[in-house]
């Protein structure tokens, strides 16, 4: 009788955990669940398509398949963009050569060994070597690491030892004699030798926030995602499912053992964090490093110092423009340029793909020209860090964004430098903001008139890659539901940059009186970013933004203690007529409900998973110990 208890119970279990994986895993790399909008309309693939813009910075492809299945994608020493594109039933690679519009398929061999939600968790990833010339990827479908020869065209599949590992991220070594990978249901990572295609896994540590009552650092639902070498050799992986930043020293692992070699990070103080994406750069001539990562949970992407001891301890979050019609933009894969100087990555929410300069701290947004939500998630560079291409899942394409076409406009904020401090090494200045005490942000808009011939046009009338007779500023960020507690106008709000080369702006800012409001203004320290806007042409309303980080101080009394505190972050009150999405509380129906709490679901998920796992692990055991018993 209780074997059969235990019984009913797995199989309830299991349905259960297959309606979260399919709900959370689908929404995240594949949206085969569609919720539903505020007026109960479901979301469809033609809700998710609605348009087709021209740009003049992005270049789109339509893929030559029909079925919705892309995933990463990669490049070559020649210029061609490789890419991933799988089923429940196939798995195909694709090379398209963008100078001749030419597209080659490349089917991979065996049979389907994982169910659907794995496959749809799990985005296939590539790697190129162009050593041995051969396409590295990742396959969930086959539970394998696969290796394509680019001029046989023959396929090698090496069979991952751990059971629906759900391989994710693949990196190559910076030796070049071995791959490692990211195993997020296996919840672990491991390298393959290039020679001996022999595969060797080391189980992954959480955060101390996830330790058991002994004070033991867990080992199980991490969530292993993304992993990428810097330039002294050490590994960084993102574990989505802790809110943890592994660093891994791949000299001191010993092999299936979690307790060498590896450091797990996480923020210094309690707030949600779903890592994704992770660049580890150099800047300060070598000397300093400084990490990227993307939040995949929420609208932001966290800058810090890469050092041992100051990791995540203080942080910048570049907080992203919100979306026209969904709340969260989900930060998705981070790629960066040889030299450090640019890191780039797709807004997945946000219908965006988005630059940050290292050195002078300045992000920039390009609208897709498929919208308003083409899905696009994953992302690569090329060598000669000229494109930068990413897939886009519901509009069936792949596309690239032409880094070599200059954006004439920048913007800076005199007295705010956030990231590496400036040229002259001043210190980071902190806006410190009281109540009945405003302070004023001066913005400097700058452009060369001279430089309107961005795509090699005869004369500065022929082309323009934006239209800059009205340029908006406003703020944006400070948190998940936008500038919280803070009034603040811009004037002049809009500015004509066709005639002048550099104008001025300033921007005052208040703290909200709330003696007659009930929301609660915390005290502490923010991102807000200073945000500029162009319009790319008069056809249609693609945006190219510039953002700037400003650090903020909010010296405010402490709330009364009989008042509860929210946990949400309260909406804006912005007092100014510039148009800023406002989304304060959210309806779990709606699309923006779905994506803010679906790295909640995936984690509910692959907990359950695991959970289901251990119970028949037990229920068998039982039976054995039995069997032998009798």
């Amino acid at each position: 009788m209780q074997a059969s208890n235990s019984f009913t119970w797995s199989n309830f279990l299991l349905l259960s955990i297959l309606f979260l994986l399919v709900t959370s895993f689908s929404l995240s790399s594949s949206f085969l669940f569609y919720p539903r909008v505020a007026n109960a309309q479901p979301i469809t693939l033609k809700d998710m398509v609605t348009y087709e813009k021209q740009s003049n910075f992005i270049k789109e492809f339509k893929i030559p398949l029909t079925e919705r299945g892309l995933k990463g994608i990669t490049s070559d020493t020649l210029g061609n963009a490789w890419f991933y594109h799988s089923t429940f039933n196939s798995s195909t690679l694709l090379r398209l050569e963008p100078t001749t519009m030419k597209f080659t398929q490349y089917d991979v061999p065996g049979k389907t060994i994982v169910d659907n939600a794995i496959i749809n968790l799990a985005g296939g990833q590539l790697v190129f070597d162009n050593v041995n010339n051969v396409v590295w990827f990742t396959d969930a479908r086959t539970n394998s690491i696969g290796k394509l020869d680019v001029k046989s065209g023959d396929f090698q599949l090496a069979s991952i030892p751990t059971p629906k590992a759900g391989p994710m991220g693949i990196v190559l070594s910076p030796d070049g004699i071995s791959i490692w990978f990211a195993e997020i249901t296996g919840n672990k990572i491991a390298n393959l030798d290039v020679q001996s295609n022999k595969i060797i896994e080391y189980p992954v540590i959480g955060s101390a926030s996830s330790s058991n009552n002994n004070g033991i650092l867990n080992n199980q639902d991490n969530g292993p995602t993304f992993l990428v070498f810097d330039s002294k050799g050490v590994l960084w992986v993102t574990l989505s499912y802790s809110s943890t930043v592994l660093r891994v020293e791949p000299w001191n692992l010993v092999p299936n053992s979690s307790t060498m070699g590896m450091s797990p990070f996480t923020l210094a103080k309690s707030e949600t964090f779903s890592p994704f994406g992770i660049a580890v750069v150099d800047y300060k001539g070598g000397t300093q490093q400084r990490m990227y990562v993307s939040d995949h949970g929420s609208s932001r992407v966290i800058s810090s110092d890469a050092g041992p001891n100051l990791l995540l301890q203080s942080y910048l979050s570049y907080w992203t423009s919100p979306s026209q019609v969904y709340p969260t933009t989900l930060p998705g894969q981070i790629v960066a340029d040889k030299l450090g100087r640019a890191i780039y990555f797709p807004e997945h929410g946000g219908n965006r793909i988005a630059k940050i300069n290292v050195d002078s701290g300045q992000m920039t947004e390009y609208d897709i020209p498929t919208g308003p939500l083409s899905t696009a998630l994953f992302t690569a560079i090329s060598g000669d860090a000229k494109k930068v291409w990413f897939t886009e899942w519901a509009s069936n394409k792949i596309a690239y964004l032409d880094t070599t076409i200059p954006v004439a406009l920048t913007i800076q904020v005199p007295g705010y430098y956030n990231i590496n401090n400036d040229t002259n090494n001043n210190p980071n200045t902190l806006l410190v903001l009281k109540r009945n005490e405003p302070k004023i942000l001066d913005v400097v808009l700058k452009t060369d008139n001279n430089n309107k011939t961005a795509l090699g046009a005869s004369s500065p009338s022929t082309f323009r890659s934006l239209l800059l007779n009205e340029v908006g500023l406003s703020l944006v960020g400070m948190g998940e539901s936008g500038i919280a507690g803070i009034n603040y106008t811009a004037q002049p709000q809009r500015i004509d940059m066709e005639k002048n080369s550099t104008a001025n702006s300033q921007i005052a800012l208040q703290v909200e009186n709330d003696e007659n409001n009930s929301r609660i203004i915390r005290t502490g320290q923010y991102t807000i970013m200073v945000r500029a806007t162009a319009l790319e042409n008069k056809d249609n309303n693609s945006l190219v933004s510039l953002l700037y980080p400003v650090q903020v101080m909010l010296d405010v009394p402490a709330p009364p203690t009989h008042q509860q505190q929210p946990q949400q972050t309260y909406p804006n009150n912005i007092n100014s007529n510039y148009q800023v999405p406002v989304n304060g509380f959210f309806d779990y129906t709606s699309l923006g409900g779905i994506l803010r709490i679906f790295p909640l679901l995936v984690a509910i998920g692959l907990i359950a998973y695991i959970v289901y796992r251990r119970v028949e692990r037990s229920r068998k055991a039982t039976q054995q110990h039995r069997q032998q018993g009798k």
